[in-house]
């Protein structure tokens, strides 16, 4: 058995080299996405439907899903390459170097997909890519992987996608969908997917200098999302990543991240962020998000009736995720609604920042806003519109 220095091989294959990722984000973030990661100091940044690929060190990943707000995975590229036949896929396959990243004896999950490629037979490709992996460990003496249960959410995921004449092969980083920040208690009804409420509040130019409302905050997702970014608090402070089980990672240098995190986050939002809501349940729900989020000191969470209640003073960004579909009983009344709310906006609103999620994008002129911007994304089972503008002034 050889006799091997597994640090030096992190230091070589995981540390000191740019590696390619891809964070994948829900079909219409893409922009935004690659703005968070150009703040991060990622290179060669192209977004693609879906998601987007980028250069970067390893920290800079790691960095990268502890901060990116509106990407729901990262994807390392172990492998990028040609394939005319299969024993490109072999050879590619044997070169990975899996003990720097592949934990031994773990279970490992592997996905494939293809898409017009020369490779084919998806359950052949996973086995042999898995085997793979299993020689390398077992030849310098390690345990190897062992194939994951169906559902066994601890497995590290393996990705081989084939499309005409190039494969990948990835490796997840992230682990849980990084929409998941880790407070969620209760969702409440419909709660919105943080990535998106995230990417609300950057389509609207919010960066935390103005003061924000959001009316129909229900379970608190957007305010919260909003007291964060206000802080400068990274969405993953909270949570666990796959990354963290690799044998590379280095405990110590993740652990100084987060407090460098911390550390520089600001001690309350500079501006006022008021949430309300016509039903007390849902005020107490967010205001217990709130505080398992971290971020319950200087909200403001009261029960009040948007098209009673006055506004804040002063003037500053309202954003809202109306009720819609089976919450209103019917599509007419959530059009109905649509329209009162672009005529109470008109009314006590004038001059205010926007934001709405829309159930159709048809209805952007019900509410009356200038220089509307629109983003089309997934969410439900359904594709809702992130509408962004100012209140028309009287």
């Amino acid at each position: 058995m050889p006799e091997i220095n597994l640090e030096r091989r992190i230091k070589r294959h995981a540390w000191a080299p740019e590696h390619r990722f891809f964070a994948v984000t829900a079909p219409g973030l893409e922009p935004l996405c690659a703005g968070e990661l150009a703040a991060l100091g990622a290179l060669d940044i192209q977004p693609e439907p879906g998601g987007v690929n980028f250069v970067a060190k390893l920290e800079t990943a790691i960095k990268a899903n502890l901060w990116l707000a509106t990407a729901g995975r990262v994807w390392l590229r172990l492998k990028d390459f040609r394939v005319r036949l299969w024993e490109d896929l072999l050879r590619q396959a044997d070169s990975v170097p899996w003990e720097v990243f592949i934990t031994p004896g773990a279970p490992l999950n592997i996905q494939v997909s293809l898409s017009g490629s020369n490779l084919k037979h998806t359950g052949r490709i996973a086995e042999v890519v898995g085997q793979a992996a299993a020689n390398r460990l077992r030849e310098i003496g390690l345990a190897a992987p062992v194939p994951a249960e169906p559902g066994d959410e601890t497995a590290q995921r393996l990705q081989i996608r084939g499309s005409d004449r190039r494969a990948t092969i990835s490796l997840d980083m992230s682990g849980a969908h990084l929409h998941k920040r880790g407070w969620r208690a209760q969702g409440g009804a419909a709660p919105l997917r943080e990535d998106l409420a995230a990417a609300l509040l950057l389509h609207c130019g919010y960066d935390g200098s103005m003061s924000l409302l959001d009316p129909m905050c229900g379970s608190g997702t957007l305010v919260i999302e909003a007291a964060a970014m206000a802080r400068h608090l990274p969405p993953g402070l909270g949570r666990a990543f796959a990354f963290e089980q690799w044998p590379c990672h280095r405990e110590a240098a993740w652990n100084y991240l987060k407090r460098q995190a911390v550390e520089q986050a600001l001690p309350a939002p500079p501006a006022p962020i008021t949430g309300r809501d016509s039903n007390g349940e849902a005020v107490d729900l967010a205001r217990g998000n709130a505080e398992l989020a971290g971020v319950g000191q200087g909200l403001v969470l009261e029960t009040a009736e948007f098209f009673a209640a006055e506004p804040p003073a002063g003037s500053g960004l309202v954003v809202m995720n109306p009720p819609y579909g089976k919450r209103l009983g019917s599509v007419r009344q959530a059009q109905d609604l649509a329209r009162r709310l672009g005529e109470r906006l008109a009314q006590a609103y004038p001059g205010w920042r926007c934001g709405v999620v829309l159930y159709l994008q048809e209805w952007v002129e019900l509410l009356g806003l200038e220089n509307p911007s629109l983003i089309t994304a997934p969410f439900g089972g359904l594709h809702v519109t992130l509408l962004s503008g100012t209140v028309r002034q009287k």
